[in-house]
């Protein structure tokens, strides 16, 4: 699963912005979504813009500098692209996949499929996300495939409060535009953040086909535990009313992390 989240305005602005892109295998998304339980930013109750609006500067830094050495550990590759001029919606999509390939290319275990999802509107990047899908015909073409494996677009309302890998790319893109705002340059900042290039951008290419995700198939009671199941499940909190609450506490059992099974079945506000 590659996680895709922006932060600031990345078109028609002259003020910062940055675009993040977070890789974490499915067989280890309990340790990411572990590292954002740990740093005091779970992936499900709120975002960038909530702990913005409920902490300190000072604290929100200390909980995303502390997920920043949580990846580092569990060897889970992001990067981030900052700017400061508004770009055109074509050079936003080259940005996103070249960000993305570069948390693929450096991976000796790399192999396999991956779902590169990005938060917003299904036409955040053009009608069902064609401009992203026609600079990744560019960038993930035969050749990157038969070397690594397939990338398939897709996107997701509210994906950055469902999976994990987006959630952690809200945090460090909003750790970044906040970091610029305040007077720091992309050299102050972690290695995996860059400035932004225009020279990404691909000439336009036949897009790769939209990948749909199934649906949940039903509604496990409060938002939250629908968007937590479809996480767990690899699938679309699909807004199904059909009431299956009652496999809510099984469907936790699928999890292998006790600390993710204690913190979501105990928590009061989920």
């Amino acid at each position: 699963m590659i996680g895709v989240d922006e932060s600031g305005d990345v078109v028609g602005s002259n003020n910062p912005f940055a675009l993040a892109v977070v890789r974490c295998p499915r067989e280890s998304g309990e340790n990411l979504a572990e590292s954002l339980v740990e740093s005091d930013l779970s992936p499900w109750k709120g975002k960038s813009k909530t702990i913005a609006a409920n902490t300190s500067r000072e604290e929100r830094n200390r909980r995303i500098e502390d997920l920043i050495e949580s990846l580092a550990s569990r060897g889970i590759p992001w990067r981030v692209a900052a700017g400061y001029s508004g770009e055109s919606i074509h050079h936003k999509a080259a940005a996103v996949c070249a960000l993305a390939k570069k948390t693929i290319t450096p991976d000796d275990s790399y192999n396999g499929s991956s779902i590169l999802i990005a938060d917003g509107a299904i036409s955040m990047y053009g009608n069902h996300q064609e401009y992203l899908r026609s600079q990744a015909a560019k960038y993930f073409d035969g050749a990157f495939q038969s070397s690594f494996g397939s990338v398939h677009i897709t996107g997701m309302p509210k994906a950055d409060l469902t999976y994990p890998e987006v959630a952690a790319a809200d945090y460090l893109a909003g750790y970044v535009t906040d970091a610029m705002r305040n007077g720091l340059s992309v050299s102050d900042l972690p290695d995996e953040v860059s400035w932004y290039d225009k020279n990404w951008r691909e000439p336009k290419g036949s897009p790769l086909p939209f990948y749909r995700i199934s649906g949940v198939n039903g509604d496990y009671g409060e938002i939250q535990k629908t968007r937590i199941v479809a996480w767990i499940r690899g699938r679309h909190p699909d807004g199904n009313t059909h009431d299956i609450s009652s496999q809510w506490e099984s469907s936790i059992g699928i999890l292998n992390s006790p600390l993710l099974r204690r913190h979501l079945l105990e928590d009061e506000h989920l």
